[in-house]
């Protein structure tokens, strides 16, 4: 709850608290999971953002055995998931309440081999975001799990793919978003990142002085991810943000009407992934990173 007074306090003229929360619980479907276009079926990715949205405002959740319910119902009767970010999606969510999916986890390390191939693949999947996402899942879940994997693989992996301007992942995708999931992965095989000077350079020449992180220093701030990327990015380096006042500001125009946030600052529908970036981001603006450093 204390976010949600904080919000209150500092943003109440910017971002308009009591719609986002109706926002979220007006998308729960009868079976407890979530959808952010409603009349739709319920989803784990949704559930899992919505989940987050509710925690970060410091919301209970309704109709909670349901919710659990619903999401150990996606996985199947050998114990695998449909993938690694379903089950990402589903364990993080079961973890909040405590809970744990029906059977034994099958088959999760299987997916890695595939996934460091695919990291120097030509072959783009243009609705991927990032080549990095799914392997920064698997290494997450692993870790809460106590699942061992090849930590000197991934970490060389991950260090292959890092470009001589400090970025990670491939041009053809966003990079702000593989600079994040990268240093994520390193930091949690315990890769030191303090030194990845590069790096912080990197992300520091698109932090916008107006507010924002652009796609390209040479740009202005245009969608939502690049911004929560590049504030989670400096989170994750424990490096406070420049604009964090221009930053908030920034985040609180992303917000529609009906509570939401969208992904694009002009025009766009809410989605529960957007609201998240927007919460998650602000949460970091409010923290000693943030305003709590002026």
């Amino acid at each position: 709850m204390k976010l949600l007074l904080t919000l209150n306090t500092l943003v109440k003229d910017l971002v308009n608290v009591d719609a986002i929360i109706n926002y979220v619980l007006e998308r729960q479907n009868p079976d407890g999971g979530y959808t952010f276009c409603r009349w739709t079926e319920s989803n784990a990715q949704d559930t899992f953002y919505a989940l987050n949205i509710l925690d970060i405002l410091g919301i209970q959740p309704e109709n909670v055995d349901k919710t659990i319910s619903f999401l150990k119902s996606l996985q199947h009767a050998d114990g695998q998931f449909d993938s690694v970010k379903v089950a990402y999606y589903v364990i993080k969510s079961l973890l909040k309440f405590g809970e744990k999916p029906l059977k034994p986890l099958i088959g999760l390390v299987k997916y890695l081999p595939k996934l460091i191939e695919d990291l120097e693949s030509p072959f783009i999947d243009v609705e991927a975001l990032s080549e990095v996402e799914s392997i920064y899942m698997l290494v997450d879940l692993c870790a809460l799990l106590n699942i061992e994997v090849n930590s000197e693989r991934i970490i060389g992996a991950i260090l292959r793919i890092r470009n001589s301007d400090g970025s990670f992942g491939s041009v053809k995708r966003s990079r702000m978003a593989s600079t994040f999931y990268a240093l994520g992965i390193l930091k949690n095989l315990g890769y030191d990142i303090s030194g990845l000077a590069d790096t912080l350079k990197w992300i520091r020449k698109h932090e916008y002085a107006g507010g924002g992180f652009t796609y390209a220093p040479e740009a202005a701030p245009t969608y939502l991810e690049d911004t929560y990327f590049g504030i989670k990015s400096l989170e994750t380096l424990n490096e406070k943000i420049a604009y964090p006042r221009e930053n908030l500001m920034f985040v609180a125009r992303f917000q529609n009407p009906n509570g939401g946030f969208r992904r694009s600052i002009f025009l766009g529908v809410s989605d529960f992934e957007s609201t998240y970036q927007a919460l998650s981001s602000i949460k970091v603006l409010l923290s000693p990173l943030g305003l709590g450093w002026l």
